[in-house]
């Protein structure tokens, strides 16, 4: 007996192969795959929370010559004391600490110490070489002064000692915390009061 088919449709075995559909859904799985990348490194910056940035800056230079506290003579001139009688002391002037604080837990761990140092006209914030936080996009060292923030400048690392200038129309006085604030975020990493 004859099999008998629609008139306008062919056997099975003379119709075309239906096409697949593997090629499309391929093609949306890279696009999405290349927007997820993108989101995450790009926009999120994913690959800063596995990498730490460690820095070793000297104290800051001050214009007016200051030596660090705690700095003797041979410290200020690279050298060691000479043993000259002067019992190690500085011959110019020296910065004052105006503020300290260690760093706490805000939105990420955070450790450390930070110093204001001023010799009176400039000041400079000093994250000590025990300082460290979790990396991440986006970091600015900041102080808050009156509940608002003042952004020094991107943070220079994660770890290490690093010196920011706090600007001249600000008295160190009036200097609340230290902190590292994602600025994309809008968080506080960690944060330091001053006492």
């Amino acid at each position: 007996m004859a099999t008998t088919h629609p008139p306008h449709q062919l056997p099975p075995h003379l119709q075309p192969p239906k096409k697949s559909r593997a090629p499309l859904f391929i093609g949306a799985g890279v696009v999405v795959l290349a927007v997820v990348a993108f989101l995450a490194f790009g926009v999120f910056g994913v690959q800063t929370l596995f990498t730490d940035k460690e820095v070793a800056e000297a104290g800051p230079t001050f214009d007016s010559g200051a030596a660090m506290p705690g700095e003797t003579e041979g410290d200020a001139a690279g050298g060691d004391d000479s043993g000259d009688g002067s019992g190690g002391q500085p011959d110019g002037p020296v910065a004052d600490v105006a503020g300290s604080g260690t760093f706490e837990e805000r939105d990420h761990a955070g450790a450390g110490t930070v110093n204001l140092l001023t010799d009176g006209t400039q000041t400079f914030v000093r994250f000590e070489d025990d300082f460290s936080t979790d990396n991440g996009p986006d970091l600015y060292a900041v102080v808050y002064v009156d509940g608002e923030i003042v952004e020094l400048g991107k943070l220079k690392g994660n770890q290490g000692s690093q010196n920011y200038e706090l600007p001249a129309d600000i008295d160190p006085g009036s200097v609340e915390s230290v902190a590292v604030w994602c600025k994309r975020f809008d968080s506080v990493f960690t944060q330091a009061p001053l006492a």
